[in-house]
């Protein structure tokens, strides 16, 4: 009987092994605000935006996909692994990802409306990322309506652990999506 169980146990791991393995293809497009934060003089990215920005890019690579980041290095990135394969153009990379996870604020920025707008025309899954006070225009409440997206409340409160937690729901509704579009 107990080898039973071991044997039950492997192939539990086993599947755990592919689920992961199967996530860590996902290619992921990181949009967030840039041009109407930074300062008009310095031209400097704020330190409050990019710590949130590089927290759910860490969060991203940690759970094992790969992320398309124009904020960090303009190339696909996975953890451990250096820079990937260089990509002319945000376009570009939009195209190429599985979906997209996009931090959203009010007024939203115009380069994440166009974002947005790159993924809903190319029908990706959207994972939006709202502060808590954000309320949303009529743009980003009828994307819904055009491509499947999940609104998370994200804000500079939230410790590593609960952003974890977040990026891999966000990452199991998103497998969930991409697997059976007309689901989610």
């Amino acid at each position: 009987m107990s080898e039973l169980y071991g044997v039950d146990q492997k192939s539990r791991a086993t599947e755990d092994d592919l689920a992961a393995d199967a996530r860590r293809c996902l290619r992921v497009f990181l949009a967030a605000p840039s041009l109407r934060l930074t300062g008009p003089a310095d031209g400097v990215f704020p330190l409050a935006l990019r710590g949130k920005v590089t927290a759910l890019r860490d969060a991203l690579l940690d759970a094992g996909v790969t992320v398309y980041s124009q904020h960090h290095d303009d190339c696909w990135a996975t953890r451990g692994l250096g820079t990937g394969i260089r990509v002319p153009s945000a376009f570009r990379g939009m195209q190429s990802a599985d979906l997209a996870f996009a931090y959203v604020e009010a007024p939203l920025s115009a380069g994440v409306g166009m974002e947005l707008g790159w993924a809903s025309a190319l029908r990706k899954p959207l994972v939006l990322l709202v502060d808590h006070a954000v309320s949303h225009n009529p743009m980003i409440s009828t994307l819904e309506e055009v491509c499947p997206v999940l609104p998370i409340q994200f804000d500079s409160n939230w410790s590593a652990k609960n952003l974890q937690h977040a990026v891999v729901t966000a990452l199991d509704w998103a497998d969930t999506s991409l697997a059976y579009p007309e689901s989610a």
